[in-house]
């Protein structure tokens, strides 16, 4: 009996001696995942919009543009025509400006709203909501966006594969590539960034040299490019999709209507409200969605 319990008794001794000698486990490393950028919609427009392609804000008047095409967006019909929305997505005037036909881009600069419709550059004064000039771009162009900068108007020529700048009252054509139908422009001081709607491609030209960089495909029908404000980018196709596209050049779809029929036009982003505008064109809206980053 004594021999069973001194055996037990070295049995449990060391057993406790290995249990204290064994190193405690190291807990398990904790990995950060950076948060997904997600969109919550805020308002929706009326639909007395007709074929809106493009939204643009006016921080100074702190209004918002829309170009209605107004059906068919390449013929000359004379029925496009330009709404003002408050930024709640109230149209406050829905015929502002008449005599345009298929109205697209626009941008802002000197009092002045320049806006690509066709064949030409149509210079709209704000003050007076009135047409005071407009610039005719020989042949075919099929201009479709605007950006602003440098004290010059840039515009994509889309069937045509072309850019032109409009500066001190002349337009001229600075290039020609096979972009795979340039559309969406964004003009930074040492660059312009494009999106095309065939090549899917974001690319990047810069003013000074004419090199054109590749930096990130596969953006379905690429419409519209602009500034989140944090060196990143928001970027929307056509046919219903939005993406976030990082300074690394990584994109992130956040935001698919296809199947819904919802088009995502040629948007803008109001950074201060990280307000995300998009134009649905035959949805005949305006839809706002919040940026959550």
């Amino acid at each position: 009996m004594r021999t069973t319990v001194l055996i037990f008794s070295l049995f449990l001794f060391f057993a406790c001696s290995e249990k204290k000698n064994q190193q405690p486990e190291e807990s398990p490393a904790v990995v950060e995942v950076p948060a997904t950028p997600e969109l919550s919609q805020v308002w929706a427009s009326d639909t007395l919009l007709s074929t809106p392609e493009s939204v643009l804000y006016d921080s100074e008047r702190q209004v918002l543009y829309v170009a209605n095409v107004n059906l068919n967006p390449w013929e000359k019909d004379n029925n496009g025509f330009i709404s003002r929305l408050d930024l709640q997505g109230n149209i406050t005037d829905l015929h502002w400006v008449d005599g345009l036909h298929g109205p697209k881009g626009m941008g802002v600069l000197d009092g002045s709203l320049f806006v690509a419709d066709i064949d030409e550059v149509v210079e709209i004064d704000i003050a007076s909501a009135t047409i005071v000039n407009r610039y005719p771009v020989p042949g075919t162009p099929t201009l479709n966006d605007i950006t602003v900068g440098g004290g010059s108007v840039f515009a994509s020529g889309s069937d045509s594969n072309k850019v032109f700048e409009l500066k001190d009252g002349n337009i001229t054509e600075i290039m020609s590539e096979d972009f795979g139908r340039p559309n969406g422009l964004y003009w930074e001081p040492d660059r312009l960034l494009m999106l095309t709607s065939n090549s899917s491609m974001l690319k990047s030209i810069d003013l000074e040299t004419g090199e054109i960089t590749d930096l990130v495909g596969e953006l379905g029908h690429g419409d519209g490019i602009v500034p989140v404000g944090n060196g990143d980018y928001l970027a929307s196709s056509w046919r219903g999709e939005l993406f976030y596209i990082t300074s690394d050049w990584n994109s992130i779809q956040l935001l698919d209507t296809r199947e819904a029929e919802i088009n995502a036009a040629d948007i803008d982003y109001i950074i201060e409200e990280n307000l995300l505008l998009v134009p649905t064109f035959f949805d005949n809206r305006v839809v706002a969605y919040r940026l959550d980053l």
